[in-house]
């Protein structure tokens, strides 16, 4: 049975102010007084209708929204990094379009959706760092982007690109990549001393 036109009006309104991503809570509030099983009702036909897309359990998008908002909804901890920060800022060219990688503290997980493939690493507590809140999303600094690069294809993960050779590392802050290194164990340092010369 299709949605009421109100519902997919109502639905369509507020997962729009909420940057196109809703959540199970959200729809509490905005159908408030419904039970559980009514709301999942909802969330079927809109799925359904193509009004909303299934993210994961309990997160829905406008099938528009961009893949940061709906990462950062998934776990509001998470920052992006990698390739993603790297293309944006030039440094590399560009990487696979909706796909995107962020960082997080804990199991490394992998979300597939109509909109788009995001990918959430894990890294250690102590190398949670560098990283600047721009409008709600958490982003790398570009110098941290190609660390954490660096870091995973030191433990042995391929990208899209070649962190060896395709990475302009003349756009990058040297001090900062200094002051950064600081942090990570001398493996890691020796390994990406003798790779890329900054």
């Amino acid at each position: 049975m299709a949605m009421k036109s109100t519902d997919v009006k109502n639905i369509e309104k507020w997962a729009s102010e909420l940057d196109g991503v809703i959540t199970m809570p959200d729809l509490k509030i905005l159908f408030g007084g419904q039970s559980e099983a009514a709301l999942f009702k909802k969330l079927e036909s809109a799925v359904k209708d193509k009004v909303l897309i299934k993210v994961k359990r309990g997160i829905y998008a406008l099938p528009g929204a961009p893949l940061e908002i709906i990462s950062t909804r998934i776990n509001p901890d998470s920052y992006i990094s990698t390739g993603t920060v790297l293309a944006s800022e030039a440094i590399i060219g560009s990487v696979p379009e909706r796909r995107i990688q962020a960082v997080k503290i804990g199991r490394p997980r992998v979300y597939e959706c109509e909109t788009g493939i995001i990918e959430h690493l894990s890294i250690s507590p102590d190398l949670f760092f560098g990283f600047e809140t721009v409008k709600g999303i958490k982003y790398a600094t570009v110098e941290k982007a190609f660390l954490d690069v660096c870091y995973f294809y030191y433990k042995g993960r391929r990208f899209s690109f070649d962190p060896e050779s395709d990475v302009n590392i003349n756009g990058l802050n040297a001090a900062v990549i200094s002051g950064y290194l600081r942090k990570y164990d001398r493996r890691f340092v020796s390994f990406f001393r003798r790779i890329w010369e900054i």
